[in-house]
């Protein structure tokens, strides 16, 4: 708990309601793995370690249950989300879906800028040396190329798709090989896009978030 206290500081100073700085610590503690899948989060210890009230608590898990790193069991009350087999084929394909009609709305306006930035992000993400760097690298290497989508609802629902799997991601990005061939893939995205060859790149895509699902699958086992 020593863990989840120091992370609840290191969010305290933003701008928002304690239920979602509660709700960031533990997003955040689930995700190094403090808590792990299937494990019970008790309002009471959780209330009592935060000095907040167990509605805040509560409601901070509500918010994390939004997000499918929670899951609400009756009788059992707020668990860690333990992902199954269907539950990742689901997210994957829904994922391929959106990212795909993401990136085909983007890359006709994308510029030379956009461009040389996400080339610059494949160059930071190879030089990172912490999990936490390379997981956020990845992140915007993808965000900025589906920001000149201009669809904010859209990016919100595959945010919510991600962190449901952040846990995993965070495990597969520790193994060297994982890294080295997810770059070689966004070096590919990223030559497909400059061609516009918008066919081509979500096929790529496409392929690049099924073989995570399909690693993602492989850890459940």
């Amino acid at each position: 708990m020593d863990e989840l206290i120091s992370l609840a500081q290191a969010v305290q100073d933003r701008r928002q309601p304690i239920s979602g700085v509660v709700a960031d610590a533990l997003r955040e503690a689930i995700f190094r793995g403090v808590f792990k899948p299937g494990e019970p989060l008790r309002q009471d210890a959780i209330a009592k370690q935060f000095s907040v009230s167990q509605v805040t608590v509560r409601e901070a898990l509500r918010l994390l249950g939004e997000e499918g790193v929670v899951a609400i069991v009756p009788r059992r009350g707020a668990i860690v989300a333990c992902l199954s087999d269907d539950d990742v084929h689901e997210i994957v394909e829904l994922r391929v879906m959106l990212e795909s009609m993401l990136l085909a709305k983007a890359i006709p306006r994308l510029t030379k800028e956009d461009f040389d930035r996400a080339e610059q992000i494949i160059v930071e993400l190879d030089a990172a040396k912490t999990l936490d760097e390379q997981l956020s690298l990845n992140v915007d290497f993808h965000s900025h190329l589906y920001a000149k989508a201009n669809r904010p609802r859209t990016l919100a629902m595959l945010e919510r798709l991600r962190l449901a799997l952040e846990p995993y991601l965070r495990m597969l990005w520790s193994r060297s090989q994982y890294k080295s061939d997810s770059q070689a893939d966004h070096r590919e995205i990223l030559s497909l896009c400059r061609a516009g060859n918008t066919k081509g790149a979500q096929r790529l895509l496409a392929s690049h978030i099924s073989q995570t699902g399909d690693e993602i699958v492989k850890l459940l086992h």
